[in-house]
């Protein structure tokens, strides 16, 4: 019996809770199941993403719904902050998420519409962005960044390419910075070779269907301590999410990717 951790689950959308201009994304996950065990494998901890899956104009897209779940079930749920730096008082809405105890900030570019370095002047100077980063560092929280395109209503995948994440990187040394969905599928070059050069990058490989993941990532093992698993569940119609984290096992056979690394990355117990 293998121990998983799922670093990227969003319950909301499970639940069927967004916003109406979004909801033609519930035809392509018809039938999900979030079975937590099975004879291989056991869904240990699952770390909520409230993220729409769809252009937003909210602060914190399903924050809320996410958080009254986790009340109800507190020794499964961890929890992704989230904010919109186009459209929150960041500071007043990341005081108030990491009262309520988060394990990380999740940034979703594609949706929200801003490069991971809009902060920087020669991007536009995006201060509530800058803020983000300095929450993230002062509180010793990792950011999370979509990268990758997306198919979400009103998506904006100009913003997807995760070097927007390196000036990040080196603006903000001491701040871990997880690559989700590993640049798909555009640049997993990028994103590999961002984790592998750059000490405090690191790959999260949600939404990669298994059996394509060492085809699109065949070095990933040279890697594998800077490697983390996730679901993006529900990310596909009829996805279990106990069979599929028994499929992506079955294709790397590494438990630390499963859950020792996110465990040590994001400094949870």
């Amino acid at each position: 019996m293998i121990k998983v951790i799922d670093a990227h689950v969003h319950y909301h959308i499970y639940a069927r809770k967004i916003p109406e201009h979004c909801k033609e994304f519930l035809e392509n996950v018809e039938e999900t199941r979030m079975t937590l065990k099975n004879e291989f494998v056991e869904i240990e901890k699952i770390l909520l993403v409230p993220s729409h899956p769809c252009h937003s104009d909210d602060c914190y897209d399903g924050f809320y719904i996410d958080y009254e779940e986790r009340k109800r079930n507190p020794d499964l749920y961890l929890q992704w902050g989230e904010v919109n730096p186009w459209r929150c008082d960041v500071r007043r809405e990341l005081d108030k998420q990491y009262s309520l105890g988060i394990i990380g900030i999740k940034l979703h570019p594609v949706h929200h519409a801003f490069k991971p370095n809009a902060y920087r002047e020669e991007e536009g100077g995006l201060k509530q962005l800058l803020y983000v980063y300095e929450f993230a560092e002062d509180h010793d929280l990792p950011i999370l960044i979509h990268t990758g395109t997306s198919i979400g209503v009103e998506s904006r995948n100009k913003y997807a390419d995760p070097i927007y994440a390196d000036d990040v990187a080196k603006d903000f040394p001491k701040l871990r910075i997880i690559l989700a969905h590993a640049g798909r599928p555009l640049w997993y070059n990028t994103a590999f070779h961002m984790a592998r050069f750059t000490r405090n990058v690191f790959l999260e490989i949600s939404s990669i269907p298994p059996k394509n993941i060492l085809k699109v990532l065949p070095r990933l093992h040279e890697i594998s301590d800077k490697v983390i698993y996730g679901s993006d569940f529900p990310a596909f119609k009829g996805q279990d999410l106990a069979e599929y984290a028994y499929q992506v096992y079955n294709v790397l056979k590494d438990e630390k990717i499963m859950r020792d690394n996110v465990k040590r990355i994001l400094k949870i117990s």
